[in-house]
């Protein structure tokens, strides 16, 4: 009887730590809805090429128009579209975009590495068009500035080549270059989407549907590099779903910040629940054996403490009759009579 008496005492223990596992081990979107703090965006620098007119009236002010087609397209105008379409894409998916520039206008190479690194960005897409002397050399080229980018520039040349080779533009592969981010933290891709020395290449770049195809590649690499995007995507939709009218502010932390609510498992809280769960089924399951031993240490307790009490009410009669005692030697002694000289030796003599 008394093992069909302790099964159940086993399956109320191990039921609220199954319940509390489940709970743990896998985040639901309305476990991060209900985080009081919006998830940070992850930030991404996109970088337009070139940029700028000339001034007559300001000669002093820079311009840069890049590379100038056969068909007479300046590569400045190209990179910002297309900058601007893959700003468009990312940000659709939650991405914190940091423009380096957003109109056209002239940006030093230290001034666009400076806004990168102030605003923490995870990755660098620095947008281009190549050019050549040689009108026969073609394709897409993606630079990387350092041997720490390789790896970022490689997956963004995959993504890319797939997106546009159906567009007629072969790969050209990777290569080490542009000096200019040579200061960023962050890895670096500089996609050079064509050659507007190439006639065939050039057309290409004048039409909007291969520009967006370029932005889209491009999107495809940034995220097939950086999953956490879309899992942070998927975090701040859940967390905005919970909180209706809430706005969520940019973000200027970097990447690698915690995803609220999708820390995942939480070994601490574990432990502590299943000693408090264990210690509970024990005491079931040997409760006769803890009744005793609880019987045991109230006996102890209430001696101890009896013992305590009795010293205490020893002490306190000590004091009253010590109080008492003082009290009555005053009383049977009386008062100290004042000494009184008398006036004369024959005072007290009748005459």
């Amino acid at each position: 009887m008394r093992h069909h008496r302790a099964r159940p005492l086993h399956i109320l223990a191990i039921a609220p730590v199954a319940a509390m596992f489940a709970g743990v081990l896998g985040p639901t979107p309305h476990a991060l809805a209900a985080t009081a703090k919006a998830p940070s965006p992850i930030v991404v620098t996109v970088d337009p090429g070139h940029g700028g007119e000339p001034t007559p009236a300001h000669p002093n002010i820079s311009f840069d128009p890049g590379a100038i087609g056969t068909n007479g397209l300046l590569e400045k105008d190209v990179d910002l579209d297309v900058g601007l379409r893959l700003a468009s894409l990312l940000r659709a998916d939650l991405v914190d975009v940091v423009m380096t520039r957003s109109t056209d206008v002239y940006v030093s190479a230290a001034r666009r590495v400076q806004v990168s690194m102030a605003h923490h960005a995870a990755l660098v897409v620095s947008v281009h068009a190549g050019a050549s002397t040689n009108s026969g050399i073609d394709g897409s080229l993606v630079l990387y500035p350092t041997s720490a980018s390789a790896a970022f520039a490689q997956t963004v040349s995959d993504a890319l080549t797939a997106q546009i080779t159906t567009d007629g533009v072969p790969d050209a592969g990777m290569a080490l270059g542009d000096a200019g981010w040579l200061r960023s933290p962050a890895p670096v891709a500089t996609v050079e989407m064509g050659y507007l020395s190439n006639r065939s290449d050039a057309s290409l770049m004048t039409t909007a549907h291969f520009r967006q195809d370029v932005a889209i590649g491009v999107r495809d690499g940034v995220e097939a590099y950086m999953p956490a995007i879309i899992a942070r995507r998927d975090a701040i939709r859940a967390w905005r779903g919970g909180h209706s009218g809430a706005v969520l502010p940019g973000s200027l932390a970097p990447a690698s910040a915690t995803i609220a609510g999708t820390s995942g498992f939480q070994f601490g809280t574990v432990i502590v629940w299943l000693v408090g769960i264990s210690l509970v089924g024990l005491v079931l399951l040997f409760r006769d054996a803890v009744a005793r031993v609880l019987v045991v240490l109230i006996a102890v307790i209430a001696r101890l403490f009896g013992g305590v009490l009795g010293a205490i009410m020893w002490l306190r009669r000590s004091a009253i009759r010590s109080r008492r005692r003082r009290r009555r030697v005053r009383t049977d002694t009386g008062p100290e009579q004042p000494y009184r000289q008398s006036g004369s030796v024959y005072d007290d003599i009748p005459l």
